[in-house]
């Protein structure tokens, strides 16, 4: 099988969004064969860290956590979109997507996990406009993946509301999977399936997330 592995690696040296109250990522040794006769580790990380999956919980009040996603949803054909084109700091419009076709699953790639573990990777990345992500969504898709930090304006001059593209997908529970690696190896003229498989954490409002795809 021509499986293609699209999650990042979650080490001590992982980055964060960068926001003071949010934690680093810490894996520890807690027993290790000499002290206890068997290795076990402890793991400190937001929800939100590396490959990962939002809930609707993450942005709307109310609505339901990462372990009630069904993963039937979260599995099957996908439709990779190259947007490679789109550069630093750009947006998504309308016409940038109006003549693709738009499925259930949809995994667009700007190229950006290059920049990960460096000062560029949480800064001026390529994100969507409203009216691109409302067409989306009435056009079908229910799965939204991409290999930035957000669908959304990380400068914050897009709108003066927080992340409006998070709450809007959210919203219509369209789901989200950020922060994936490895899209250079994608072959657009092929069909793949997604699998991205959130940890099952009870509330949670996202979770880490191994997320592949495969030749079909």
């Amino acid at each position: 099988m021509n499986i293609i592995d699209l999650s990042l690696t979650i080490d001590n040296s992982c980055m964060t969004c960068g926001t003071p109250w949010h934690e680093r990522v810490q894996i520890e040794k807690m027993g290790s064969l000499e002290t206890v006769g068997r290795n076990t580790s402890r793991f400190l990380l937001g929800s939100h860290s590396a490959t990962h999956m939002d809930a609707p919980l993450h942005f709307i009040k109310g609505k339901y956590g990462i372990d009630e996603i069904d993963p039937e949803r979260c599995w099957g054909p996908v439709s990779c979109v190259d947007l490679r084109g789109k550069k630093r700091g750009t947006v998504v419009e309308l016409r940038d997507i109006e003549n693709v076709e738009i499925t259930e699953r949809m995994l667009f790639v700007f190229g950006w996990w290059k920049n990960w573990k460096t000062p560029r990777y949480y800064k001026r990345f390529p994100f969507f406009s409203i009216e691109a992500i409302r067409y989306l969504i009435e056009s079908g898709m229910r799965f939204l993946a991409l290999d930035t930090p957000s669908p959304d304006d990380g400068s914050g001059i897009q709108e003066m509301d927080d992340s409006p593209n998070h709450k809007i997908l959210l919203e219509n529970d369209v789901i989200i999977v950020e922060y994936l690696t490895n899209t250079d190896q994608i072959d657009f003229s092929k069909k793949y399936e997604i699998a991205a498989l959130p940890l099952k954490i009870a509330g949670a409002d996202g979770a880490p997330a191994r997320v592949i795809i495969k030749e079909i």
